[in-house]
């Protein structure tokens, strides 16, 4: 990938001249370059969302009106299915604002909608563009993902978990299913042993949704599953967990292997420097000592305490190694976070913290101030 990559270049004007061009195909009428020139001019300008936006919304300038005769358009241009179970690459990109389309412009048409994002989710994944029809048609939407959910496609059953997420990131929440996810649940329940890893993770993904709104029904859930005698299947609980180990819930602790007490002393925390400007690393280090006369298995965590706009400091838990300790060793962890400017979170200048976590209880914790110059 190139230094500079942006994201939002995946809809570049060469993508949009693609996608004018596989429509002109197979719709000798479709006015390609009319099409082309009411797009190209305000990419420079918008961001991922916003161009994905505006070729959803010119398609539905440029193809007929009639809906069912614009679908037949849409679907006969679809490049051939992802021959593998992978979703990596953006070859495949530009069919996601033809999802949407299906979305905004058929929400009225479900027989012919859901059939179309069947096909299209075996090319790009439609989970975004389901939402909608969860949302107006429920029942009827849960009832067709149940069959899905045992479909030979696995792009068609990653689809299942991935589109009922949630809290989806990039997407429109599911509130129904945040308020009760039962019915989600329900299918997960045929995807556990799913012997594709991308249908996994996304089960694990969406449970790791759920557990922020319910994390005894998905401790509760895990527990079970622990018992299936299935390597995939244990993987999936560990991914789905996440969360959970994160904040220390001692019931997911105990099922992954972890005692919620344990018997350590861990050393005070030695920072590279106390104040550092943004965009560098703030190095530390710290020492774990065993004072058990048993064997323990740790699962070890950093959090940083950021200082947000109003002043306050909210805590972010970060991954740092899993560690097995016999009796009386001492082991040194060292790591370097990063303060470099990313587009999921801001930073603010102020007295940040830092703080050590094992197996769900905190320990050492220490300021360091965060520049702006």
């Amino acid at each position: 990938m190139e230094e500079n990559f942006q994201v939002r270049n995946i809809f570049d004007e060469e993508a949009v001249d693609q996608l004018a061009q596989r429509l002109r195909k197979v719709w000798h009428e479709f006015d390609a370059h009319g099409f082309c020139r009411s797009i190209h001019p305000k990419l420079k300008t918008l961001t991922f969302s916003e161009r994905n936006n505006l070729i959803r919304d010119t398609l539905w300038e440029y193809l007929p009106r009639e809906y069912p005769h614009a679908l037949r358009i849409i679907l006969n241009a679809l490049p051939p299915e992802l021959p593998d179970c992978d979703i990596s690459g953006f070859g495949n990109f530009i069919i996601m604002p033809q999802n949407d389309y299906v979305a905004k412009y058929g929400l009225e048409h479900y027989d012919l909608s859901i059939q179309a994002l069947y096909q299209m989710t075996k090319r790009f994944t439609a989970e975004g563009a389901i939402r909608p029809f969860l949302q107006k048609y429920p029942r009827k939407t849960l009832a067709i993902l149940s069959e899905w959910a045992e479909d030979e496609n696995c792009h068609v059953r990653r689809l299942v978990s991935e589109g009922t997420r949630p809290r989806l990131p990039w997407a429109m929440q599911l509130k129904q299913f945040i308020e009760d996810p039962g019915p989600v649940l329900d299918l997960l329940e045929t995807l556990k042993t799913d012997r594709v890893l991308m249908v996994r993770r996304s089960v694990a993904n969406n449970l790791n949704d759920i557990a922020k709104d319910h994390p005894d029904l998905v401790v509760k859930t895990l527990d079970r599953w622990k018992r299936i005698e299935d390597e995939g299947t244990q993987w999936l609980i560990r991914h789905a967990a996440r969360t959970l180990v994160k904040q220390g819930n001692k019931g997911i602790l105990t099922i992954l292997g972890y005692s919620p007490k344990v018997d350590i002393h861990v050393s005070k925390i030695k920072l590279g420097k106390a104040s550092l400007k943004m965009g560098e690393k703030l190095d530390f280090a710290f020492e774990v000592k065993s004072t058990s006369k048993q064997i323990q298995t740790l699962v070890i965590d950093y959090i940083v305490h950021h200082v947000k706009a109003n002043g306050k400091r909210t805590p972010k838990v970060f991954k740092l190694a899993d560690k097995t300790l016999e009796p009386g060793q001492a082991i040194k962890i060292s790591k370097a976070h990063s303060f470099r400017p990313i587009t999921t979170r801001r930073y603010y200048p102020g007295r940040h913290a830092l703080e050590i976590q094992v197996n769900g209880t905190s320990y050492q914790k220490i300021d360091f101030e965060l520049r702006v110059q």
